[in-house]
């Protein structure tokens, strides 16, 4: 007797549901009908471009973008520090002869170049940490005011040791403020617009890289080689004042994390330890760089054992990130992300190639055609305005289609024909075509090297873009230190086996570039074959340094099966949908709200 009442409770159960369910899809395609109705009023008023800006208004944070006369301004004071920071790497080089002299410290001149860069390098990685665990402004804002005590402490020294401190103060704001401009854009551009404004940076970066040394030798010879620090001054403080006032206050991505900790535990959170152990094995890499090939031989003992410390040190730290895990200075997951890796790699080869072009192609000018600092540097406005160009142009670009991928690959290509085409160059052949093959080299490099932040931003996370970011960055500074010793080393070689290491010595050793040729014509006689002889092994010596970027140029194309093709456009939609829980169907490329599905499963099955 129960169970037919069972039943037909259980029946009318299920009449109810269907009924239920039935009145439900009713009133949903009623109010589906509403919506569809109350639509086309509002259509007309908003259009696509209009209904996509307002999607970009707020970052994964809900931060609102910057826009307007703000940004432009914000972008302005970016740039700005950009250039500072990117001058004094080179500006100096012009400087030294005269800071020896105010000093008598000739055995210090490595370290005059190398302080800031050992500095900016070694801090690079614990920026993007700091960055991810504290406000982004006030970060950036200390790393700035740190940049500008040291140039202000160089300007003032009055002692070589007090230079060098100030040149090490000065890197360690250096690798702040560069890793913060990316992470500044990237918190508050939308990501399909960062590749413009990322062309922009990277074309400061490479001007400020030219231009120094003929800015250095501009000061040193009218004014004082202390005007070569004393000009961040004034253009850092007008940066400062853009930043207080424009840039809005916006916590790391970690920074709740933090919150509630004591300051001891906050500062165990940087990792201090994994800190000084990466500076302590890029000392080590940087003193061997100094050593090797100039004042000892890369045999010599000092110099292997350098080596072996830089290797076995920085093996230990590579294994105390892994450890650490997430609160590394570089987290592993972030590294072995397969596009962080390969454009990790291609920044720092074609870093390194752009390096030795340009340190040695003005070079070239001043020992062959016994051009001033100034003339030679004013034969690179060639690369400056075309490195320029092409970079603000690939940026656009890129926000136009949305693919980086192109550009990577242009600039592989444009690099290795370049860097061919200036190692042909002979002691006759034109200036103008020498600077044409220049070009050619240049638009290589602006069209590609800040393409790969650009992939870094793109399959990252927000919460790991300071990271990555600045693992980039530590290579691509990495990059910029070897071409020095590197080339130095192949130019010596390759005189020594031209001329002989006594004549080469007493033909090159201890003389300036703009020296070279009278000093070549005193010792063999002016216009004697013996001279036009001794110029062509230098000629010999430079073009080997190009076939060494030619080398490195042509290595850039193993990363980049790596880099994934991601479009800039494509990853924003990717993440809202993330967001709202759809997902996109591998089969069909369609976005599927598994909600919905869901929901036309169980009435599907309850009818």
């Amino acid at each position: 007797m129960a169970s037919p009442a069972r039943s037909t409770h259980t029946d009318t159960e299920s009449h109810d549901v269907v009924k239920s369910d039935s009145e439900s899809k009713l009133e949903l395609e009623h109010s589906d009908s509403d919506i569809q109705d109350e639509k086309p009023a509002s259509k007309s008023a908003e259009t696509p471009e209009a209904k996509s800006e307002e999607d970009e208004e707020l970052n994964d944070q809900g931060e609102k973008y910057i826009s307007g006369w703000p940004l432009v301004f914000l972008l302005l004071a970016m740039v700005s520090t950009v250039f500072i920071v990117a001058l004094s790497n080179t500006i100096i080089s012009t400087a030294i002869p005269a800071i020896t002299t105010a000093f008598n410290s000739t055995r210090d001149i490595g370290w005059y170049n190398s302080g800031e860069a050992l500095a900016a390098t070694a801090f690079q990685l614990p920026f993007g940490r700091a960055y991810l665990l504290m406000d982004l402004k006030w970060t950036f804002l200390v790393s700035l005011t740190l940049y500008l005590i040291g140039s202000l402490i160089c300007g003032v020294a009055n002692s070589s040791v007090l230079l060098i401190l100030g040149r090490a103060i000065a890197g360690v704001g250096n690798a702040g403020v560069f890793a913060g401009v990316f992470i500044i854009i990237a918190r508050n551009v939308p990501l399909r617009k960062r590749a413009l404004y990322a062309g922009l940076v990277g074309a400061t970066f490479a001007i400020a890289a030219v231009l120094g040394p003929v800015l250095g030798g501009i000061f040193t010879d009218r004014i004082s080689w202390r005007w070569c620090f004393y000009i961040n001054l004034p253009i850092g403080a007008v940066a400062v004042a853009i930043i207080v006032f424009l840039l809005p206050s916006r916590p790391g991505e970690k920074a709740a994390e933090v919150k509630d900790l004591s300051w001891w535990q906050f500062f165990l959170k940087l990792n201090p330890f994994g800190s000084a152990l990466l500076l302590g094995s890029l000392a080590c890499f940087f003193l061997a760089l100094q050593w090797g090939g100039g004042e000892y031989p890369w045999s010599a003992g000092r110099v292997v054992a350098v080596l072996v410390v830089f290797a076995v040190s920085f093996i230990g730290w590579l294994v105390l990130q892994y450890f650490q895990g997430e609160e590394a200075t570089l987290p592993y997951n972030v590294a072995k992300q397969r596009t962080v890796g390969g454009a990790s790699i291609y920044t720092l080869l074609l870093s390194a190639a752009f390096g030795l072009v340009i340190y040695y192609l003005p070079l070239w000018f001043q020992a062959v055609r016994s051009d001033s600092a100034e003339a030679a540097g004013l034969k690179q406005l060639g690369i400056v305005i075309s490195l320029t160009l092409s970079s603000i142009a690939a940026g656009g670009a890129v926000v136009k289609i949305g693919y980086y991928y192109p550009f990577i690959y242009a600039g592989t290509i444009l690099c290795s024909i370049g860097a061919g085409l200036l190692y042909t160059i002979t002691l006759d052949t034109p200036q103008w075509d020498i600077i044409g093959y220049s070009i050619v080299f240049a638009i290589g490099i602006g069209v590609s090297l800040e393409q790969s932040n650009v992939a870094v931003q793109t399959v990252l996370p927000d919460a790991q873009i300071p990271a990555g970011t600045s693992l980039v960055l530590f290579v691509r500074l990495l990059g910029s230190a070897i071409p020095g010793p590197i080339g130095q080393s192949v130019l010596q070689t390759t005189l020594a086996s031209r001329l002989g290491t006594e004549v080469a010595e007493q033909a090159y050793g201890g003389t300036g570039a703009t020296e070279i040729r009278s000093k070549l014509d005193n010792i063999f006689g002016a216009g004697t074959p013996e001279a036009r002889d001794a110029l062509d092994a230098f000629n010999d010596s430079v073009t080997k340094i190009f076939m060494v970027a030619i080398i490195v140029s042509c290595l850039s194309v193993l990363p980049l099966p790596l880099i994934e093709l991601k479009s800039v456009k494509r990853e924003k939609r990717d993440n809202e949908d993330a967001k709202e829980g759809k997902k996109t169907n591998g089969t069909t490329g369609k976005t599927e709200d598994p909600e919905k599905g869901q929901s036309a499963e169980i009435a599907g099955k309850a009818v």
